[in-house]
């Protein structure tokens, strides 16, 4: 059995079985043969790149190759580290990328980012130079307003578009109807979330947070809350930037000992209509900050876009 390593770090990888170990001055690992894709598939099906091998990372990836794999192709997987993606790429029958090069060599039609504001930031503008379509799930990048307008005009430049899938929430599209009927609406998003799924945010400063009382750790705007807890409230910028933006909608993060999901509320008003949107889910076990909600968000997306019917 043969593994490659590709020009920009991309390892070979494929689900046949296992039999041999790589190994090298600064490597140990395993490798096997991607599955060829036939022409047809490469011309009829579009062509994904996930960015994240985290939680919600996986569940894309895996819908990938499972429930959209009559409509799209999963190229390949770009983790933290060189090394990260190896196995799920095995196991998934993709290239596991060592580099962004890699992932932009394969000129994918679409770049699933599911790694953290701090990648869209860094790989945002160069995917979308590259001529590749980009969803983001870290939605929390696009609060500062710079940086959002920066990478709008890089979208605009190449042709591409920028989808933000509607992550732990929805009724993001009520939200829009209302901005345009009435400029002057009022947003407000409550996030409650238990203690530990808040610890470390840099808007603590170090505070341990009561496992017995319920408090208010957070009250300003939404640009406000993603400085201070950056891994907590994508669903509140994806809010703002649906209606008054994220310097003029309100957030408040409570942390409440015992809570088994995290909770977000979003109260919308303007001269004529009046929402509130609701939703409760179960944190993922390996990332409390998260619900698998989001992930599942970007699969629906896909599949959307995918449809001859567009919601």
């Amino acid at each position: 059995m043969k593994a490659r390593l590709l020009s920009g770090g991309t390892w070979i990888c494929g689900k046949t079985n296992i039999s041999k170990r790589l190994t090298g001055p600064q490597f140990s690992f395993i490798f096997t043969i991607q599955n060829n894709l036939s022409k047809e598939d490469k011309e009829m099906k579009k062509r994904v790149s996930v960015i994240g091998c985290g939680a919600l990372g996986s569940i894309i990836a895996q819908s990938l190759t499972g429930m959209l794999r009559e409509q799209y192709i999963l190229l390949g997987i770009l983790g933290a580290t060189p090394q990260e993606p190896i196995k799920p790429a095995e196991e998934l029958g993709c290239k596991a990328y060592g580099s962004l090069e890699a992932l932009l060599a394969d000129t994918p039609d679409y770049v699933v980012e599911a790694a953290g504001s701090d990648a869209v930031r860094q790989y945002g503008a160069r995917i979308l130079a590259a001529g590749s379509n980009l969803i983001l799930l870290s939605v929390g990048a696009l609060a500062d307003e710079t940086f959002r307008h920066s990478l709008g005009q890089a979208a605009e430049k190449c042709d591409c578009k920028i989808y933000l899938p509607s992550g732990a929430i929805g009724g993001l599209d009520v939200l829009r109807a209302m901005r345009l009927m009435d400029k002057d609406m009022k947003i407000r998003v409550e996030n409650r979330k238990a203690p530990h799924s808040l610890e470390g945010a840099p808007g603590l400063a170090g505070k341990q947070l009561s496992i017995e009382r319920e408090e208010l750790v957070f009250s300003g705007s939404a640009l406000e809350a993603i400085r201070s807890f950056p891994k907590n409230v994508n669903v509140a910028v994806a809010a703002a930037l649906s209606g008054v933006g994220p310097e003029n909608t309100t957030v408040e993060i409570v942390s409440v000992p015992g809570l088994e999901e995290n909770s977000h509320c979003i109260y919308g008003q303007n001269k004529s209509v009046r929402v509130t949107l609701e939703t409760s889910s179960l944190p993922d076990p390996s990332n409390p900050r998260s619900s698998t909600l989001a992930a599942w968000s970007v699969v629906s997306l896909l599949q959307n876009l995918a449809s001859p019917f567009q919601f």
